[in-house]
């Protein structure tokens, strides 16, 4: 009877865990509505296997699996689907925030390369910009009036005004308090409205340059009673005329005057950079022929004499050449002669009064004589003066030779020399000793190669003892 007890309390135990297990709940079912059956079933609860139904009523986990129904939030991955940040990229696609912040250029330095020259091209000044995140726009030139000069055109002896333009990278601004500087100098500098665009200026007064030479005249040998030509170009010079110098450079006179010295020669010059010769003469042999330039400021600049070479002609007779320049001295002997007449009209008034007039008639060509010199040096070995037809001279002084070598051959050396204010050319030989040697061996070759000896020296003895040891 006990056992039968025992059972049924088991049975109602297990009815009542069934009838309030959270499958039946979630079933919704009666309890009431369960436990008949599990109260009918009391009679064949005795039976064991009434007991092993249990797992079937514990078909629990096979209910549990809901959970897998409950994969509702698996459906509510509706974040993924909310990828709309994705679409919030829209900043980032428009640039307008990212540039807002631009950077501010406190400081422009721009180089220009060349100065304002007379005579020079306006094309050929340039200017840079030197600035971090600025570029180079143009460069422009004003006159006094304001007016911006073409590239074609030719700076005056007057002042201009330059100003280059720079403009700022993509990112960055001109400050409005921008600091300009011109050649490592400070400028004038000014900032456009919106800060995209700076120009720095200042003006400059046109320097003024003596005729620089470019090309020297070249020698050239010559048929006698044929023509040469020679050219020499030069920047800044406004004119040009050509010199022939005696052999000895004593003589010096302008190419419009050869058919004083050669009679039978003619020259032209066009002014610019070339002259020509016609009917070189044999006498012309050895004279030299110098190019002068003249430019603003009456500013002059002679280039190197050439030598004219003429081969003599054979076959022509000279005994007519040759008397010419013998008979050319005694015209100039009848003005010697001249004085003479002055003496007849002395001896007519009383002995005693000839020396007065004398006097006076001397003196009184003296003192109506008014003179002119020359604008052509007159030179000897010695000196250089202005001469005037009257025999009196100007500005008279020693030459200043520029001494150039030209070679120097079994220790004696050639040099040649250039009066730096005539122009007369000269010529010596000086003897070459060990010192005069030594100073055309740049220093530093001899400072390198002392130090690479006393290198060598050490090297070798750190050998020798590092065998000794």
């Amino acid at each position: 009877m006990k056992r039968i007890l025992s059972l049924l309390m088991l049975l109602a135990m297990l009815a009542s865990l069934f009838v309030f297990s959270p499958a039946a709940l979630a079933t919704g079912d009666d309890p009431a509505a369960t436990e008949k059956p599990a109260a009918t079933e009391a009679p064949a609860a005795t039976e064991k296997p009434a007991e092993s139904e249990k797992p079937a009523a514990t078909d629990k986990p096979a209910e549990t699996e809901k959970p897998a129904e409950t994969e509702k939030p698996a459906e509510t991955e509706k974040p993924a689907e909310t990828e709309k940040p994705a679409e919030t990229e829209k900043p980032a696609e428009s640039p307008a925030p990212s540039a807002e912040p631009l950077k501010e250029l406190r400081k422009v330095t721009v180089t220009l390369d060349r100065t304002p020259v007379v005579l020079l091209a306006v094309s050929e000044s340039h200017g840079t910009v030197s600035s971090k995140n600025a570029s180079f726009v143009s460069l422009t030139w004003y006159d006094k009036a304001g007016n911006a000069l073409p590239a074609n055109s030719s700076f005056d002896y007057q002042t201009y005004r330059m100003e280059i333009r720079a403009k700022a990278d993509d990112g960055y601004y001109f400050s409005p308090n921008l600091a300009g500087y011109l050649n490592n100098s400070a400028a004038t500098v000014t900032v456009s409205a919106d800060g995209k665009y700076a120009t720095v200026s200042r003006e400059y007064e046109a320097l003024v340059f003596a005729p620089r030479i470019i090309k020297h005249p070249g020698e050239e040998t010559i048929d006698e009673g044929g023509f040469v030509s020679y050219v020499s170009t030069a920047a800044y010079a406004t004119g040009l005329t050509w010199e022939f110098v005696s052999p000895d450079g004593e003589t010096v006179f302008d190419s419009k005057d050869i058919a004083k010295t050669f009679r039978d020669s003619s020259c032209t010059n066009d002014g610019k950079e070339k002259i020509i010769i016609y009917n070189v003469t044999m006498e012309m042999n050895g004279w030299k022929v110098r190019a002068v330039f003249t430019g603003v400021q009456d500013t002059v600049t002679r280039s190197n004499p050439v030598t004219i070479k003429v081969n003599i002609d054979p076959n022509k007779e000279r005994p007519e050449m040759t008397p010419a320049p013998d008979e050319s001295p005694e015209p100039s002997e009848e003005p010697e002669t001249s004085p003479e007449p002055t003496l007849q009209p002395t001896p007519q008034p009383t002995p005693e009064p000839t020396p007065a007039p004398t006097v006076a008639q001397t003196e009184a060509p003296k003192s109506d004589h008014e003179h002119s010199f020359s604008a052509v040096w007159s030179t000897d070995a010695h000196n250089h003066w202005h001469s005037c037809d009257c025999g009196e001279r100007a500005d008279e002084a020693a030459h200043s030779f520029k001494w150039e070598t030209v070679s120097v051959e079994n220790g004696v050396a050639t040099q040649e020399g250039v009066c730096r204010v005539c122009g007369y050319t000269d010529s010596k030989q000086v003897t070459v000793n060990d010192a005069h040697v030594i100073n055309k061996v740049p220093m530093g070759y001899v400072i390198g190669g002392s130090l690479g000896l006393m290198l060598v020296l050490v090297v070798v003895e750190s050998v020798k003892r590092a065998r000794r040891r």
